[in-house]
């Protein structure tokens, strides 16, 4: 098995990039997230994928553990670099970091995406 040190899913092993991060998959298991237990909130609703990977960006550079959750259709069929009609997903963060999360970006999103 090979496993995404981003999203944390296993894959057969003749999958070599994480078909959701884009990531190379490693042989060795991602260490055991230490916010698996925290409530993760939704921060952002995504408005577009590349868009919303630019965003996770921000919170990656910053450290704020933070992972996006797309509708059954982007992540089934890995649609990216675009908007389908009726696309949805969300960018979470666990609930600890909402307000840091949320000042860092809310200068590059809408004020009107941020999740109440």
């Amino acid at each position: 098995m090979k496993y995404c040190h981003s999203c944390r899913y296993e894959f057969k092993d003749e999958i070599d990039v994480c078909p959701d991060c884009g990531i190379p998959l490693r042989e060795d298991p991602p260490a055991p997230d230490k916010y698996k237990e925290e409530k993760w909130v939704a921060l952002y609703q995504i408005s577009s994928p590349i868009y919303a990977e630019m965003v996770k960006e921000v919170l990656d550079n910053e450290g704020i553990p933070n992972y996006l959750s797309y509708d059954f259709i982007t992540s089934a069929f890995i649609v990216r670099g675009s908007s389908l009609v009726g696309e949805s997903g969300k960018l979470l963060v666990p609930e600890e970091f909402k307000e840091e999360a949320w000042d860092l970006i809310s200068s590059i999103v809408d004020e009107g995406d941020e999740e109440e």
